[in-house]
């Protein structure tokens, strides 16, 4: 290893403020004065939506939005202060150039069914992984050597800044067991087991008597799998100890619950193809047409950056619960706060229209030049009210500026197929900044459902390669800054805006007025899952 380490150690977390009788399996009066007895709460009912997204499986997708914390291991952690810890490791160190990764680990782990975790477990994830290759990208690996019962070191082909973030979602399984069934009985090293999926359901997690972590207090969880309406419903009828709702219907009043609201960086915004319409491309493997000859002009873009009006976007659909988002990383480290716009300027973005040609000539109140109106469809999932309700005051905002949107709700499955020549109404937002590669980068494009406007800019490619590569994650943040505005180019709302992002919003919650959450981080896109980190700090208050 090189002279210079970035080091920690990882140190136990006490459980001493988890309450007395946190350790009981089924409901057990607690006497605590001579006439009260409370019942210590030991099982939970939550409706938070599709908690199974991945079926436990990392090579599925299990991990990659949080839920790993429920029933697996991995490497690293984030604390509520997204600072990185151990999990299965107790340190690590990587070399100055950033091409060796060293971690010494646990040696008192056991997966569910008693068998240890080896080193083993761990070098056979991620070299399965790897091969796969379609959930996480470790292309960038070289080779993972063993140097001793204890000491795993990763060589890496070339540095790779975001490989961080990866160790903290890849959930470890053990490899005597794992095959292609593997949902069907998935054993995994963390707080909870999977006892029973109803695929569409319900999901049923007891406690991991082998786990090494702080011993969660509830020692059974039940899943619903509701869709957010009939998630509202159960917790009106007293169904459920915790439901997630939809920030328009938040501030309802059910008795014995409350509102828990968490700020986020699960941010929205407009996907907006960059490149003239005609040519070809891919998503997932499917070709599909390409560009947009309205939203290929960036004042159409530039427009509707400065001229819709995030406050009222937030007053009306999430009813004050949110904030204004500039960027997919608004209050991270590598956000770049010299991009944020002056939005709701009406007389702005008309000037950016005019001053490119577009005029309404024929006074009918839409734009156009070179004989094109300013119009197009915007598309949204008809499942989801919230992306719904953004286009519907979207389009409505933008008749003002002379831009007539077409609202367009359907399925995923038809967004993906129509997304890369129309507008989007699209999501994102993680704890790491590899999704500022993924949608910003030409070499992502054809990739997945990576960059849908087919942005193109060969300054913020340089830039984001250079982040990718960084050996330190302050040279990394530099760069990522970068790449959203230079002073002079960038992908943010100052320079090419290939996505008009609108708003964060807020994960809002009903829970039982007991039942305490413990410190939540900002937390991440998904609301399904990301309060389910810290589920072992979770606790009943009487």
């Amino acid at each position: 290893m090189k002279n210079k380490k970035l080091r920690f150690t990882l140190v136990a977390l006490l459980c001493a403020f988890v309450f007395a009788f946190a350790g009981c399996s089924t409901n057990k009066p607690v006497e605590v004065a001579d006439t009260e007895i409370i019942e210590a709460k030991d099982e939970l009912v939550l409706a938070l939506g599709l908690v199974d997204n991945g079926q436990f499986d990392p090579k599925k997708g299990w991990g990659t939005h949080g839920q790993i914390r429920l029933t697996h291991s991995s490497l690293l952690k984030r604390d509520a202060d997204l600072n990185i810890l151990g999990d299965l490791a107790t340190t690590y160190e990587i070399s100055e150039d950033g091409l060796q990764w060293m971690f010494s680990l646990r040696d008192d782990v056991k997966f569910s069914n008693g068998e240890a975790v080896t080193i083993e477990d761990v070098v056979f994830t991620y070299e399965m992984l790897k091969e796969d290759g379609i959930k996480f990208d470790l292309s960038f690996v070289d080779n993972i050597e063993v140097q001793d019962k204890k000491t795993i070191i990763f060589n890496l082909t070339e540095p790779r800044s975001t490989f961080v973030g990866q160790l903290t979602e890849i959930g470890i399984v053990p490899k005597d067991i794992y095959d292609d069934n593997y949902s069907n009985n998935p054993i995994g090293s963390g707080p909870y087991v999977v006892a029973q999926y109803d695929e569409g359901q319900q999901l049923i997690l007891e406690e991991n008597p082998h786990y090494y972590g702080t011993k969660p207090q509830f020692k059974k969880l039940t899943f619903l799998l509701l869709s957010e309406d009939t998630a509202l419903a159960a917790a009106r009828a007293g169904e459920v100890d915790i439901a997630y709702v939809p920030t328009a219907f938040a501030d309802q009043k059910i008795e014995g619950m409350v509102l828990r609201a968490f700020e986020s960086i699960d941010v929205r915004g407009l996907v907006l193809p960059t490149v003239k319409s005609g040519a070809k491309g891919l998503t997932s493997g499917n070709e599909v047409e390409v560009g947009n000859d309205v939203t290929s002009d960036i004042a159409i873009r530039r427009a509707l950056a400065v001229g819709l009006n995030r406050q009222n976007l937030i007053d009306i659909v999430l009813k004050g619960h949110g904030q204004k988002a500039y960027s997919l990383c608004d209050k991270m480290p590598w956000f770049n706060s010299d991009t944020v716009v002056e939005d709701g300027n009406i007389e702005e973005a008309k000037k950016i229209l005019a001053d490119a040609g577009w005029i309404d000539t024929d006074n009918d109140g839409i734009l156009e030049k070179d004989g094109l109106k300013a119009e197009f469809d915007l598309y949204h999932s008809a499942s989801d009210q919230l992306r719904t309700d953004i286009a519907l005051v979207v389009a409505d905002m933008a008749k003002e500026l002379g831009i007539k949107i077409n609202t367009v709700g359907t399925t995923w499955d038809e967004i993906f197929l129509k997304g890369k020549t129309n507008a989007v109404v699209w999501g994102g937002g993680r704890h790491h900044a590899h999704q500022l590669y993924t949608m910003y980068s030409s070499n992502a494009i054809d990739t997945g459902i990576n960059n849908m406007p087919n942005y193109q800019n060969p300054k913020v490619d340089e830039y984001l390669q250079k982040a990718m590569n960084a050996s330190s994650q302050e040279e990394a943040n530099k760069y990522w800054k970068l790449a959203q505005w230079d002073g002079e180019t960038g992908f943010s709302l100052l320079g090419d805006a290939p996505i008009v992002w609108l708003l964060r919003f807020d994960h809002t919650y009903l829970a039982n007025e007991k039942l305490d959450l413990g410190k939540q981080p900002i937390v991440s896109h998904g609301q399904e899952w990301s309060i389910l980190g810290n589920i072992t700090e979770w606790n009943w208050k009487n």
